[in-house]
């Protein structure tokens, strides 16, 4: 990974820390030695390079189900599904390297077999992902941006809201969470001022029973003061 990102710094760019403390050596000695035996970083880096828009990214079709985790963080969710759902392929994608540094140990040790990760800037796997190849994307609690000035480094603007729906399967799903009111307005607002390309959307308070109620640390921290966690549901029928 260290190689491709200096090879190709433009596809690793990122507005925002890509380190969040600093990196164990172990840690980096994994993703050094181990990283491209669960990465497509140089796959999705490949057909960038290529410039041909009829050129997408291979994804294993046997498996049921192709799930994207957009921003795993330490990788709690994806984990635990890729556990549960063996028949169904996980892609994690996240641009943190601690976070990729602990995924990749848990894959290894627990002998997952069914997840792929990626470190690029998200929009780039999204370029690369065929049309109508998707069953779900997750984007749970994303960075929200809250200063105005840092509004438009929101990963959900519409243009990449359009181009996620563009690679879910029918029937698929794009599933938000966050616990920013101020996102969630304006996610909203964006779906509904579009309303012919996302008509078949939800958008609620989350409650306990929820199934992605608390999955992350920045849901629980948001839980512990008492603050609403917010779900949006994109579905593509």
């Amino acid at each position: 990974m260290f190689d491709l990102n200096s090879k190709f710094p433009e596809f690793y760019r990122y507005n925002g820390r890509r380190i969040t403390k600093k990196v164990s050596a172990p840690g980096i000695d994994l993703i050094k030695n181990q990283y491209e035996n669960y990465s497509i970083d140089a796959t999705v880096i490949e057909l960038l390079n290529q410039r041909n828009q009829n050129l997408h990214l291979s994804l294993i079709n046997f498996y049921k189900k192709i799930i994207i985790e957009v921003g795993f963080g330490t990788g709690e969710y994806l984990i635990n599904q890729a556990k549960l759902n063996p028949d169904y392929l996980y892609i994690g994608s996240e641009v943190y390297i601690n976070g990729l540094a602990k995924v990749l140990k848990l894959i290894i040790n627990d002998k997952i077999s069914n997840i792929k990760v990626c470190g690029l800037n998200f929009i780039y796997l999204l370029k690369v992902l065929k049309p109508q190849s998707i069953d779900s994307f997750y984007i749970i609690n994303p960075d929200p941006w809250e200063k105005r000035r840092h509004n438009k480094r929101r990963l959900l603007n519409l243009e990449n809201l359009i181009l996620l729906k563009e690679k879910l399967k029918k029937n698929g799903q794009i599933i938000v969470t966050t616990d920013s009111k101020d996102y969630f307005n304006s996610v909203k607002n964006l779906i509904n001022i579009n309303n012919e390309n996302f008509n078949s959307s939800k958008f609620k308070c989350m409650e306990e029973n929820d199934s992605l109620y608390g999955v992350s640390s920045y849901q629980r921290k948001a839980m512990f003061k008492k603050e609403n966690i917010y779900k949006i549901e994109i579905n593509c029928i």
